[in-house]
């Protein structure tokens, strides 16, 4: 089976190449914000929306007067039409399904981070260096063994704060496990951030975040536009982002795990972003706590890994699981024991969310599978 990884290497240059990087990247903004402008008055003129093709014949023209453009990879001009169709097409997606529209906007300075590339080739990533015409060399230091070039499909260079780092995707072929007849039903909570149905449990996320306190009221303390002020949001950003990847390291361990040890995965299909979008402020501490636990980055990474590997991933209706039976499968009104399950017919007490994982992996047994 073929699959698209990506790895995420640390890019390093000199100086001047950074230098180069900050002036691609304005000049791919200043594009960006030139091709939104022309589709925006194209439907204005005409009622007519405007191709990536149509845009991409302007993008000739503008190379044909300017010598910057010619001098740049055509690939990275590209990259930047093809970034701007599909913003456009993840409009009106949004808007066919009645979800708030997010129309495309214009690129501010400091926002526009990305090099994003619309075809590579073998030869741009060779020996533990990127070579693009027009950008300066690029060195990068893989954690782990690269694929064979000729198997590179994309090549981003993101600038994240003082650091560049570089996305290469490439298409590998991936073995499945060995089979495994186990399944497992996975609770999602917040008292423990999951619950199996065999009664092991993993802990839930706490987050520290007593250093972006401190960096936030250091913000608060800087006169806005000074360079005081833009050290203190960087550090701010670098502290965010390292947050960020140690949760995820986290979720891959724990989701490898999970992959390997069982063959069927049943998991509730949650609507975080329902969950979490009412309370008002009686229940701001809930939803902080529900999204720190990143349910979302879970269930992604469960998802391609069971299918890489082979196994089965099931989602789902969450309605009931917890006030369920597992045993008779009456349901049963709120417990008024904390924590505790208690059947108001047969008498069977678990623990709440154990319960509720057996009923997960038993709606899982009957759901139709994709």
């Amino acid at each position: 089976m073929n699959a698209h990884k990506t790895y995420q290497e640390r890019a390093y240059c000199s100086r001047a190449g950074y230098a180069r990087i900050r002036e691609v990247l304005g000049g791919c903004r200043w594009l960006y914000n030139r091709s939104l402008e022309e589709r925006r008055n194209t439907y204005r003129a005409c009622g007519k929306g405007m191709s990536k093709f149509a845009q991409m014949k302007h993008l000739t023209r503008l190379r044909q007067e300017s010598q910057w453009w010619r001098d740049l990879s055509l690939q990275v001009a590209r990259g930047v039409l093809v970034r701007m169709d599909r913003a456009f097409r993840d409009f009106f997606r949004r808007v066919k399904a009645g979800d708030a529209p997010g129309y495309p906007r214009f690129q501010v300075p400091g926002r526009y981070q990305c090099i994003e590339l619309a075809e590579v080739t073998p030869g741009m990533v060779k020996g533990g260096e990127i070579r693009v015409k027009g950008l300066p060399r690029i060195q990068i230091r893989p954690t782990r063994e690269l694929p064979d070039s000729h198997d590179l499909k994309s090549l981003r260079l993101v600038a994240r704060g003082r650091q560049l780092w570089v996305d290469l995707v490439y298409k590998v072929g991936v073995e499945p496990l060995p089979p495994s007849d186990q399944v497992v039903g996975i609770d999602m909570g917040v008292n423990e951030r999951m619950t199996l149905s065999d009664g092991n449990t993993i802990e839930r996320r706490i987050e520290n975040r007593d250093r972006e306190r401190v960096l936030h009221r250091t913000i608060s303390r800087r006169q806005k536009g000074s360079a005081g002020r833009r050290k203190a949001v960087a550090a701010l950003g670098r502290e965010m982002r390292r947050n960020v990847v140690h949760n995820r390291n986290e979720c891959h361990g724990i989701t490898t795990e999970l992959v390997r040890r069982y063959g069927v995965i049943v998991m509730e299909d949650l609507k975080v972003k329902g969950i979490t979008a009412a309370g008002g402020a009686r229940k701001r501490g809930l939803n902080r706590e529900i999204l720190a636990q990143t349910w979302g980055v879970i269930r992604q990474q469960l998802a391609y890994k069971a299918e890489w590997a082979g196994r089965l991933f099931v989602e789902v209706n969450p309605a009931y699981t917890s006030r369920t039976c597992s045993v008779c499968g009456h349901v049963n009104a709120k417990s008024r024991i904390y924590r505790v399950f208690e059947c108001s017919r047969c008498g069977h007490v678990a623990d709440r969310d154990v319960n509720a994982a057996l009923n997960i992996k038993a709606r899982g047994a009957f759901a139709p599978v994709a």
